[in-house]
Order: structure tokens, then C-alpha cells, then sequence
């Protein structure tokens, strides 16, 4: 024999009788088949391959600019401005003083000190 061996021909056959032997004994049906193939290289295509791609991190450039220096200056007004100013603020020390003048004048009234001394004693 040039392909198979003797030996290797009869534990084939050895494994299929016994094969046949369990599946009679386990399935005592009429429509129980059994068959083995042997396998021939069958070619395929192969599927499509999705690679993620990877992820790429760049440091961004730092930026420096540096700050100005700042000034703080006092506004300066013109003559006619810091003569409005002084114009307001002697109107609200006048209406300020007016206004004293009121509420002192209103209590000299309301306590009856306009009429003099006999009148709050009874005598006119």
C-alpha cells in the first residue's frame, strides 16, 4: 500500500464500526445517518479590518505677552466743570441750612415759644 498504512487503515475503521455501534445503540431509529469528511482547504475571503486610528495629542505653544503698566491718574476738570461742582455743593450746604432753619422754626411753634411766657402760663 502506498497511501495509508495498514495499521492507521484499521483504527479508522476501528473508530467508525464503533461509532456506528454507539449512535445504533443511543438512536434505535430508521433515519439516523452518520458521515465524516475529511477536510479540503476551501479558501475565503477575508472580512474588512477597521483599525481605530490613534489618537495624537500636540501641546499647543505657550503665549506670554506681558501686562502694561498701569497708570491711575486723578481727573482733571476744566474751569467751567470745577465751577458747576462748587455751584452744587454750595446750593446743597444752602438747602441744608434752609432746611434747619425750617425744622428749628416748626418746634419753636409746635412748643408755643412765639408768644412769650405769659401765654403758656394762662395770662395773656
Amino acid at each position: 500500500m502506498t497511501g495509508i498504512s495498514r495499521p492507521r487503515l484499521f483504527a479508522v475503521a476501528a473508530v467508525a464500526i464503533g461509532m456506528l455501534g454507539i449512535a445504533s445503540a443511543a438512536q434505535a431509529h430508521t433515519d439516523v445517518q452518520f458521515s465524516f469528511g475529511l477536510g479540503a482547504p476551501v479558501y475565503s475571503a477575508p472580512g474588512p479590518v477597521y483599525v481605530q486610528p490613534q489618537a495624537t495629542y500636540v501641546t499647543p505653544q505657550p503665549i506670554y505677552v506681558q501686562p502694561q503698566e498701569q497708570v491711575y491718574l486723578q481727573p482733571r476738570y476744566s474751569y467751567e466743570e470745577q465751577q458747576d461742582w462748587q455751584r452744587r455743593q454750595w446750593r446743597e450746604q444752602e438747602w441744608r441750612r434752609e432746611e434747619w432753619r425750617r425744622r428749628q422754626w416748626q418746634e419753636h411753634h409746635d412748643r408755643g415759644e412765639h408768644r412769650g411766657r405769659d401765654h403758656r402760663e394762662g395770662r395773656d
